[in-house]
């Protein structure tokens, strides 16, 4: 059964049965004649649809800076030498919706977005390791929450397809941590 016309066609039935029957008087009719009598009236009507607005965020990866090997000797602070790394995800929004996308402090307990942290995964290990999401090449713009103090999201408008963004990272020079996997779950949010 077509999916347009299901829960319909008893009514396009009747309606369709109606036109034969019109059909059929109009061809009993001399040609060029109109009945004695006939009179035309007409009404009109509105057909109408809101189109809302809609937006989402698709295609996201890990943000992965693979092995990162401490700087053995090294003075307070430098434990771990500066790392970078990118990793992408899609925004769709319906056609001219304006939007702002933020990333949060990320999962990790005693984050903050000007301060973003990862935790181990060992069991007892205290330790936590410091990075940073930036919105450019050069690292210089937190990508913030817009509710922190950070430099907050960024904007854009909506196209109908997707757009890319690029998130860049980086792992913060600091005393080496234990030998551990370290994560953090970051949310990106959309406002529009």
């Amino acid at each position: 059964m077509n999916p347009i016309a299901w829960g319909i066609p008893a009514t396009c039935a009747v309606f369709s049965a109606a036109l034969l029957s019109l059909a059929a008087s109009a061809q009993s009719l001399p040609q060029n004649s109109v009945p004695a009598g006939t009179t035309t009236r007409t009404a009109s009507f509105m057909v109408s649809v809101m189109v809302d607005n809609d937006c989402m965020i698709s295609n996201s990866n890990t943000l992965q800076f693979g092995h990162v090997a401490p700087v053995l000797g090294a003075s307070t602070g430098a434990g771990l030498a500066l790392t970078g790394q990118t990793t992408h995800f899609s925004v769709v929004c319906s056609k001219n919706t304006r939007y702002t996308l933020y990333l949060n402090q990320g999962s990790t307990a005693s984050s903050t977005v000007d301060r973003r942290l990862m935790s181990g995964s060992t069991p007892g290990n205290m330790d936590q390791l410091q990075y940073q999401l930036y919105l450019d090449p050069a690292c210089s713009t937190i990508w913030g929450d817009g509710a922190s103090g950070s430099a907050g999201g960024i904007s854009g408008v909506g196209s109908g397809s997707p757009q890319l963004y690029t998130v860049y990272g980086r792992i913060l020079p600091q005393d080496t941590p234990n030998a551990d996997l370290y994560s953090s779950i970051i949310t990106a949010s959309l406002t529009f």
